[in-house]
């Protein structure tokens, strides 16, 4: 009989056993893909959500921390002229400097439009730095929502948990965290190149689309890549970078286009003519955003391109005027190596341990000669590792061109660097990646791994060691070096450090002080200072050669004296020792000196640890004026009190002072302080002329003892008791 009998009239299906697996209906499988598809979506937007939040929070949490160098200087200024000149429609003062720094500007509006709204008075002198924070905020803001941008940009590069671990370094980098909490260009510039960057590679390399494939020039991600390079190139002139490598990889791209029937000079100009038509789009669509966010192009666009070209030749073109300092030597360009110290130092252990691993794994391939292997019959290629080799390819190259571009530039700093940050944190997930591979393929790795409480401990031992810097480093996040070389103690003798961050405690420290208001206090960086220090405080620059009057404290910074630029200035601030030293993990950002208290007359005498200096004096009518110059050599209890005893041409007692010498400010001295209270003595009117004999000397109240004059010519005790100097001799005219 032919044909298959269970198709006769009489056969029946066998009933399906209740143990067997269900028979799906296409209906069904659309259903559990759909919710499979749901869940994949679930799980991507609250890992996103976690990263937002692990990003924002270190990037928002106390923004009223400190004022660096050049927010104090420059960029709270431009924010305020900037925004005047949007609300008055005089677009050509939108051009404040040619950074652009526009991106900045605009959100920076944006924050100074919250504090105005919160009633924030704008700054001055003892405001603290709560005006900034609203500056500060929508910038850290966007830089936050740059890591989320970036994570799902990541996951059509690279396999989830890679893209995951990428994102998760992104958002905890102590580095990119400090910066990108400040009113400044370098993060933004960063965030904005690195998405810019990463939308390039998704058109480039990225899983292709559903249905026809578009040509480079049409793909949507390609155009907000452009549209994200012209915000970059709006903030800092380093974003042009893009621009050759943006046009590299779509020659690139194009070139791997097989094109059939065609000859190979025919291939290379169709890849070329495709390549220009897409760097075309992409450039067209970065010029636009370009000028639509800046309106001094709208009325001024050859000069406003002119400030630009003559910020990148005149300043950044050129060393800075204060110099730099690395390797324990002040230089005026570091010099080649500056930068691959800077990944050295900056680099957080699991940004530096995921790079060494990703070096080693790419050495093994090297030898190992799988990376040239052609696959075995019947075995394909993972068409997710090939891409995923295609942008860490990418992303060396990216990296190189900028540390190669900015090494060739004299001024150099560390944050200077950051654009290439997340790259690199990309690569170091990768090799993080890589390593866990490595690692399953052991089996007594893969046995412990399968147990949960192995698994739960790992997780803890990393999570703990990526979140720790966020807390134990809060806000002072530009001091964070890594461990693996010694922190920020041995951080300082290699690159510059300090930017302004520690004023706060400076000036908190200053504002305890009892006399700080009795003269006027010199800094350097008096800027960075003086929203910290009481308004009825005069804090003027740390440079001698402008002096007018008589200091009381004098403010020595790091970044200053590392580079040697004022060592005059530093030799006389330092001339006594330092009453404050501010160290902040390892780093020692500032000494607090108070400055001796002036004097005409040089005496040099010591009583037991304090010395006098010299004296001032003044007659006017009878009354003699008395200024000492005190000198703290030791700590000791306070409360020591002067005598000053006016004795006439037979020994007689004719006036006299007794006062303590601080006027009893405190209760304990320290090694350093200095003193000078006026000591006004009314001399008496019957007094006739002659030759006065001014005798000074000290004790203590409780006792009435005498201090021990320890140097010094000292009084015979038959004058005026013992341990008494002659300060002065007075000759009074005849009355």
């Amino acid at each position: 009989m032919s044909g298959d009998l269970r198709a006769g009239p009489h056969y029946r299906p066998a009933r399906q056993r209740s143990d067997a697996p269900p028979i799906l209906t296409p209906s069904a499988s659309r259903r559990e893909f759909s919710a499979d598809l749901r869940a994949r979506a679930l799980a991507t937007l609250l890992i996103a959500i976690a990263l937002l939040i692990a990003a924002l929070l270190p990037r928002v949490i106390s923004l009223s921390d400190f004022y660096t160098t050049d927010e104090a200087y420059f960029w709270q200024g431009r924010v305020a002229r900037f925004s005047a000149a949007i609300t008055e429609g005089d677009w050509a003062n939108t051009n404040q400097t040619g950074h652009p720094g526009v991106t900045t500007m605009w959100l920076g509006s944006i924050g100074r439009a919250l504090a105005q709204r919160a009633g924030v008075p704008e700054p001055g002198p003892g405001a603290g730095a709560v005006y900034l924070a609203y500056l500060r905020l929508p910038l850290a803001v966007v830089n936050a929502l740059a890591v989320c941008v970036g994570y799902l940009l990541l996951l059509r590069l690279l396999r989830p948990h890679t893209a995951m671990i990428a994102a998760g370094l992104w958002a905890t980098s102590p580095f990119l965290i400090a910066h990108s909490r400040l009113l400044h260009l370098d993060a933004m510039l960063t965030s904005l190149m690195s998405v810019s960057l990463l939308f390039l590679l998704v058109a480039a390399l990225g899983p292709p689309a559903r249905g026809a494939p578009r040509p480079l020039w049409r793909r949507p991600s390609l155009l907000l890549s452009g549209l994200f390079a012209g915000l970059a190139m709006l903030t800092k002139s380093p974003a042009l970078l893009l621009l050759p490598f943006a046009g590299m990889l779509m020659l690139a791209v194009e070139l791997q286009t097989p094109q059939h029937n065609t000859s190979a000079a025919q291939r290379i100009a169709g890849a070329l003519l495709r390549a220009t038509a897409a760097f075309l789009a992409w450039l067209a669509v970065a010029a636009l955003a370009f000028v639509a966010i800046w309106p001094a192009m709208w009325v001024d666009p050859l000069g406003s391109l002119g400030t630009i070209i003559g910020e990148v030749i005149d300043n950044g073109g050129k060393a800075h005027s204060a110099g730099n300092y690395f390797m324990g030597e002040a230089v005026a360009d570091p010099g080649w190596s500056f930068y691959i110290a800077v990944i050295r130092w900056r680099a957080a252990p699991p940004m530096s341990l995921g790079l060494i691993a990703l070096f080693g794994h790419g050495i093994w391939q090297l030898l190992s000669h799988r990376a040239d292997a052609v696959p075995a019959a019947g075995h394909r290629r993972d068409p997710d590792e090939a891409r995923q080799r295609q942008v860490m390819l990418a992303l060396i190259a990216f990296c190189a061109l900028v540390i190669i571009a900015l090494s060739q530039m004299p001024k150099k700093f560390d944050r200077y660097l950051l654009p290439i940050w997340p790259s690199l944190e990309i690569l170091a997930a990768i090799g993080i990646a890589y390593a866990l591979d490595w690692a399953r393929g052991l089996e007594q790795i893969r046995e412990a791994l399968r147990r949960t409480r192995s698994r739960a401990l790992l997780s803890g031992v990393a999570v703990t060691a990526i979140a720790m810097p966020l807390f134990t480093y809060s806000p002072y996040y530009l001091a964070y070096y890594t461990p693996l070389l010694g922190g920020g103690a041995t951080a300082q003798s290699a690159l510059l450090t300090g930017w302004g961050e520690g004023m706060e405690q400076v000036g908190a420290w200053l504002n305890a002080r009892p006399d700080v208001e009795r003269g006027p206090v010199l800094s350097w960086l008096p800027e960075t200072l003086k929203p910290f220090v009481r308004p009825t405080v005069a804090v003027y620059d740390l440079d001698i050669d402008t002096l007018t009057e008589p200091a009381n404290y004098a403010v020595v910074y790091s970044s200053v004296a590392e580079r040697d630029s004022s060592t005059v200035a530093e030799a006389f601030a330092s001339q006594t020792p330092p009453l404050f030293t501010l160290r902040v993990h390892g780093i020692t950002y500032a000494s607090v000196h108070q400055l001796p208290r002036p004097y005409t007359r040089s005496i040099d005498a010591v009583f037991s640890g304090v010395h006098l200096r010299g004296i001032s004096s003044q007659l006017t009518g009878s009354t003699l004026l008395i200024t000492p110059s005190w000198d703290i050599q030791q700590d000791r209890p306070g409360g020591v009190r002067s005598f000053v005893h006016v004795l006439d041409s037979t020994g007689n007692l004719v006036a006299q002072i007794d006062t303590v010498i601080d006027d009893g400010m405190f209760a304990t001295w320290q090694t350093g302080q200095q003193f000078g209270t006026p000591m006004p003595i009314a001399l008496p009117p019957t007094l006739m002329g002659g030759e006065l004999q001014v005798v000074l000397g000290l004790y203590t109240p409780e006792d009435g003892q005498r201090l021990p004059l320890t140097f010094g010519q000292a009084l015979p005790a038959s004058i005026d008791g013992p341990d008494a100097i002659e300060v002065l001799r007075l000759r009074l005219p005849g009355r």
